[in-house]
């Protein structure tokens, strides 16, 4: 398929069908075609992604090929149940969460040595977005809901809770965590035959946009159905997530040749979009048979038949290819960028709070909410945070993010960031921000730490230095302004664009910790010699039960090391620092309850 005239199968629906083959089946158009009569901006937004990452993958193909980064991506699970005790019924155990996360990771490393390492892994969070620890885990008692309990959640062709209203019970940002619903059954199939699991494709909205599965379909034990325990539809629905299309994708019967196979003269912006994964038809059957013909090519099928993207049987789902290894990590480093740099996956630092109220809250002037002239599309502070949004139309004008601790960024004094702003649109347009570095509500004129100018959606950015006598340990407000006229200060009202605030915390490690009270669980913390040059003692005195996590962090936060510790009462280890660099560090223990830092010098 053309890009020209892409529409995006942005959602993926996998049946499976109770007959003698149990033939996987992709009803994916009717609801498509739904949401692209709702939101017709999507098509727009698609094409312009699928632009981006094509661009990406060029300009990066070595640099994938070659690269051994590992880019982990944060998960949030929501477990759906309909009031049973944890570990029973729909309320599925930690085991069997644990196995599911397993395989996906198995397959996207390549555990099985039959495909190609993805360089991808997925963890659960362990910041939840107030900033305080999580397991990644929500269970939700969705009992109260007559048509879920009934029937699961509906896409639309079938009975059940209505898929935006299930999302809205228990939902994260999905910015910073990659949600996945896992449900008691999907449009009454009572958690068997039929619809196993769904997932969007990047560019879908927020009510959408994540995986949902059928506990039925999730990991290896409990109450997964033997015929459908090893993974497979988690991990093609991961793919999905991660910008994959079907290894047969077409979207429509135009989009197909005389003989029914996917068009395919161009394999960069045809089928798949991947150049390693022939033309193929949909397997119609649970066969392995990688000697049969390809009716579409002529040659052996082959691994086509074996791809996690393919609808043969999950016996045969074992592999992805390098080109879709290509895909994945190009769209965590584009589309998905967010996901890489969320907290989620660090320790937190602070609970969050809202900043002292501002002085002014400007308004976008009626002319800039009647169209979509102007916004601020995205605010990013280089490896601290991303935020997404559109334009002031769309977002109401005036957006305040100062409560979203998930979009807060923690830096520190005397330190050097990078920021960057992308507006929404096509039109020509300047924009401005301000910290309030003194925390008195108002921003003057040495506050303003970047001036930006765009020509369309164009990206410009700056580097600013957070001054030495900033206010630290409070969170304070940054302010972003756009429009497609000369901002005159930080209380200016646009009037075709937007301002957007979010809050700011500076910290220097290891002068923060948690707030004493008598649930404390960790005590006289002692790090000795101090300073070190190989060999560091850690000794605490600990109350607790589960174990505690260690981590060392430079001073601008990079998560050096990290360990688990258990024990009870004195727990002590060592740590070989004799490969640091010298300088200051901040070592940190985090139990479920709180966090206890001290700063070191390795000389």
């Amino acid at each position: 398929m053309k890009i020209e005239n892409l529409l995006l199968t942005a959602l993926t629906i996998c049946t499976f069908f109770s007959t003698a083959q149990y033939n996987e089946k992709c009803a994916t158009d009717y609801l498509h075609q739904k949401q692209l009569k709702n939101n017709p901006e999507l098509q727009v937004k698609i094409k312009k992604n699928e632009a981006n990452l094509q661009k990406f993958i060029q300009n990066q193909y070595f640099n994938f090929r070659s690269s051994e980064e590992i880019l982990k991506v944060p998960l949030v699970l929501h477990i759906i149940h309909i009031g049973e005790a944890e570990g029973v019924g729909n309320n599925i155990s930690n085991s069997q969460i644990e196995s599911g996360i397993q395989q996906l990771n198995d397959a996207f490393r390549n555990v099985n040595g039959l495909g190609v390492d993805m360089g991808i892994e997925f963890a659960l969070a362990i910041q939840d977005p107030n900033g305080a620890s999580t397991n990644g885990i929500v269970r939700y008692d969705a009992s109260s809901q007559a048509e879920y309990v009934s029937d699961g959640i509906s896409t639309g062709t079938g009975p059940g809770l209505d898929e935006i209203d299930l999302k809205a019970l228990s939902k994260w940002p999905k910015d910073q965590y990659y949600n996945i619903w896992i449900v008691s059954e999907i449009n009454g199939n009572n958690g068997g035959f039929g619809t196993q699991g769904f997932a969007y494709l990047p560019g879908a909205s927020a009510v959408y946009d994540g995986t949902v599965i059928q506990n039925t379909a999730w990991g290896d034990q409990g109450s997964v159905n033997t015929w459908n325990n090893l993974g497979t539809t988690i991990i093609h629905e991961l793919g999905h997530g991660l910008g994959l299309y079907h290894t047969f994708h077409v979207y429509n019967d135009g989009d197909t040749t005389a003989n029914g196979c996917p068009d395919n003269t161009d394999c960069s912006s045809q089928g798949d979009f991947c150049c390693d994964t022939d033309p193929h038809m949909q397997s119609s059957s649970h066969s392995c048979d990688t000697a049969e013909i390809n009716q579409c090519t002529g040659t052996l099928l082959g691994n086509l038949v074996r791809n996690y993207m393919d609808y043969s049987g999950q016996e045969c789902q074992v592999l992805f290819s390098p080109d879709q290894k290509d895909r994945m990590r190009g769209t965590l480093l584009t589309n998905r960028k967010s996901l890489l740099i969320s907290r989620a996956l660090e320790e937190p630092i602070a609970a969050c709070i809202d900043p002292i109220d501002a002085s002014c809250t400007p308004q976008t002037q009626t002319e800039g909410l009647s169209g979509n002239y102007a916004g601020i599309e995205i605010l990013e502070i280089e490896n601290k945070i991303i935020s997404t949004s559109s334009f002031a139309s769309l977002d109401g004008g005036y957006v305040d993010n100062t409560s979203e601790c998930s979009v807060t960024a923690f830096l520190s004094p005397d330190s050097t960031y990078k920021v960057k702003v992308l507006p929404a649109g096509l039109n020509p347009s300047t924009s401005k921000i301000w910290i309030d570095y003194d925390n008195s509500g108002t921003f003057s004129d040495d506050e303003l730490i970047f001036e930006g100018n765009h020509i369309g959606e164009s990206y410009d950015s700056t580097n600013f230095t957070i001054p030495i006598d900033a206010v630290q340990n409070e969170f304070i407000r940054l302010r972003t302004s756009l429009d497609l006229l000369s901002i005159t200060g930080p209380c200016y009202e646009p009037k075709y664009g937007q301002v957007e605030d979010h809050s700011v915390y500076i910290y220097l490690p290891g002068e923060v910790t948690s707030t004493a009270n008598d649930n404390s669980s960790i005590y006289g913390l002692y790090v000795y010699p101090n300073p070190a040059e190989s060999i560091l003692s850690v000794q605490f005195d600990y109350d607790g039960s589960s174990e505690v996590q260690l981590f060392v962090r430079d001073l601008q936060g990079k998560l050096i090391k990290k360990t688990s510790l258990e024990g009870t009462q004195t727990i002590s280890t060592l740590l070989n620092v004799s490969d640091f660099n010298k300088g200051i560090y901040n070592l940190s223990i985090q139990s479920k309850k709180e966090i206890v830092s001290q700063n070191f010098i390795v000389k």
